[in-house]
């Protein structure tokens, strides 16, 4: 039987305390979920998560954003997904992207209720919202990414070039934002186009935006990729999702009539 352990970063204790009170409504006994204070530690996303991993003895480390809030069986829909996984499956996330640029995966956050049909599916890169690693794969994040961004998609990178699987399962929980695009973004984008562009052929496939060398990536490449992400974003909305009742979309509806305001939504490149 698999054992599961959370693990977040955290830099903000209230908004944490509502993450971990809103599972614990949902599970008859918390599980293991260790937080990490990188800034304390001057450590940057991956040094911070390394840590935790190495602390955490279960089979399963879910590593998961501060800023969520977990449906109504969450705890058991995640869990059993990830159970059933093969064992060459290395990393899994909620949201993710095909190499072909294509969106898989189930969420909900500032653009609404979104599903990208069928899951579990295999994909290039997942969201960094949750990303679930299993131990036994050795595959850890790497510490030379800079800051907290991308940190997620090198990892995904990494468990495909080592002949391992990545996969978006059907797990949705609420993201009560989308994160900015900054300097900083730029500059771990930059980083990681270094380090995989080559390999990619100078377009990444990542669910945030499409971190592409403009230069040396094909012109036909380029527009394929933006026609599916597209296609996508108009779909992400109306795509029906397998339940009768999707307790994340009534959690989410939940919290926008309390808060009064949806955050920004995400990036639309």
């Amino acid at each position: 039987m698999s054992t599961f352990a959370f693990l977040s970063l955290v830099n903000d204790r209230t908004q944490f305390d509502a993450c971990q009170a809103s599972l614990r409504t949902d599970v008859h006994s918390m599980p293991e979920w260790l937080m990490v204070e990188p800034n304390k530690h001057g450590w940057n996303a991956a040094q911070g998560l390394n840590h935790g991993i190495e602390r955490l003895a279960a089979d399963w480390i879910v590593c998961v954003h501060q800023d969520v809030l977990f449906p109504r069986g969450f705890h058991a829909r995640l869990t059993a997904a990830l159970a059933a996984l093969p064992q060459d499956v290395a990393v899994a996330g909620i949201v993710g992207c095909e190499a072909s640029g294509r969106f898989r995966g189930h969420i909900v956050d500032p653009n609404g209720h979104c599903y990208w049909p069928s899951l579990p599916a295999d994909v290039a890169t997942v969201d960094e919202v949750l990303i679930a690693v299993r131990k036994s794969s050795g595959l850890r994040f790497c510490e030379d990414v800079p800051g907290f961004h991308c940190y997620g998609a090198d990892l995904c990178f990494e468990a495909r070039a080592r002949g391992l699987r990545v996969v978006a399962i059907d797990a949705p929980l609420l993201h009560l934002s989308t994160g900015k695009l900054d300097a900083s973004y730029d500059k771990a984008s930059a980083w990681l186009l270094a380090k995989w562009g080559q390999k990619h052929r100078f377009v990444l496939p990542m669910p945030t935006i499409i971190v592409q060398d403009e230069k040396r990536a094909g012109f036909f490449r380029r527009l394929a990729f933006r026609w599916r992400r597209r296609q996508d974003r108009l779909a992400r909305n109306t795509n029906v999702c397998r339940d009768a009742t999707c307790a994340a979309r009534a959690l989410g509806e939940t919290a926008k009539q309390t808060q009064g305001s949806a955050p920004s939504p995400r990036p639309t490149s």
